[in-house]
């Protein structure tokens, strides 16, 4: 009996050394593993996960250049205040709003309604409805870069596949990604825009050192959330 089961070891340790290598590689080429790697930072929580997971998107499989990624962009607004981008995408179809919300549980929404419900368990949670904040994202874009005229602007909702999303009135026009549209497709019937094409270097020029401003700018803009006047 002995003998036999000394004669087992060695290939199961081998099979179990096998599925850690695969367990690894797959975690390496399907969770983002090489980027996790490469950039932690990125990766520290929820909400960072979520914007680097759209990030990677946009490189990857929308083709959009580094160069013309904008992330956490802080656009000055007419108050004095800051209205603040996740992801904003300068490209040759105008300029694309991205406002990610990387939630778990068991979400209901309406498009006409201020607030939306997050369930976890039994725990109900209250959070802004993203497309009113993304409304907001857009006119302050809109206001700030009014000297180039009417450059198009599309405003996303990204859910980053997570959650179970009902979310009720959304209109033609309201991209939820990962719930009723998906990025690719409805950028690839987008037309080409003249007028952005005519002002891209300045407007990518404008929009550089709002991306990811100094500490001193965050701390400003996350007060201003607390004090309700975000």
């Amino acid at each position: 009996m002995q003998s036999f089961i000394n004669a087992l070891l060695p290939p199961i340790i081998i099979a179990t050394a096998v599925l850690f290598v695969a367990a690894g590689i797959i975690w390496l080429f399907w969770d983002h593993g090489f980027n996790k790697l490469k950039s932690p930072e990125e990766w520290k929580d929820a909400g960072s996960s979520g914007e680097q997971t759209i990030y990677l998107y946009l490189r990857n499989k929308v083709h959009i250049p580094e160069s013309q990624i904008f992330r956490n962009v802080y656009i000055p607004t007419k108050n004095g205040k800051t209205s603040e981008i996740d992801i904003l995408v300068l490209s040759k179809k105008g300029l694309l709003v991205f406002e990610c919300k990387n939630y778990s549980g068991n979400i209901h929404g309406d498009r006409n309604r201020k607030k939306w419900i997050q369930y976890l368990g039994k725990q109900k949670n209250y959070f802004y409805n993203p497309f009113l904040q993304n409304d907001g994202h857009v006119r302050s874009l809109r206001d700030y870069l009014n000297a180039y005229g009417d450059i198009p602007i599309t405003p996303f909702v990204v859910t980053i596949a997570r959650g179970n999303w009902k979310v009720r009135n959304l209109k033609s026009d309201d991209y939820l990604l990962g719930y009723n549209s998906h990025l690719e497709e409805i950028y690839a019937k987008m037309p080409d825009s003249q007028l952005t094409a005519r002002h891209f270097k300045a407007i990518a020029e404008t929009l550089t050192p709002l991306s990811r401003p100094n500490e001193k700018v965050k701390a400003k803009h996350i007060e201003q959330i607390r004090s309700g006047n975000a």
